[in-house]
């Protein structure tokens, strides 16, 4: 089965860092107009998947359900990797959030890939 990750690329004092999170060691997921939310089994630390900030200083809030709507991206993810045709190894896939047309979705792509452009 294919490893679905979840991406997050911030900026702060030191530069642009990114955080990835494997979807299956997720234990715990919470999300406000804000940001979404997560913890791992076993941890005390939260990291943030989605922070309406990294929109930029104009972005909207995040749509409410957002957590709910990045479980249907993982199994899209997951199930978009089974039926491609073009990739007999079944190769991981990331998921981040950005804007798309001035609404938040779930983007997805390969690692091998092109990383998606905000629009």
């Amino acid at each position: 089965m294919t490893t679905v990750w979840i991406m997050r690329k911030n900026k702060d004092t030191t530069g642009e860092r990114s955080v990835l999170v494997r979807a299956d060691a997720i234990t715990y997921l919470s999300a406000n107009e804000h940001q979404v939310r997560t913890t791992e089994l076993g941890s005390d630390n939260i990291t943030l998947l989605a922070d309406v900030s990294d929109g930029g200083p104009n972005a909207p809030l995040l749509p409410e359900g957002f957590n709910v709507d990045l479980l249907f991206a993982i199994s899209s993810a997951r199930r978009d990797a089974r039926d491609a045709t073009d990739d007999p190894d079944e190769e991981d896939r990331v998921l981040m959030a950005q804007l798309e047309e001035g609404d938040w979705v779930w983007k997805t792509f390969r690692p091998s890939g092109p990383e998606p452009k905000a629009s």
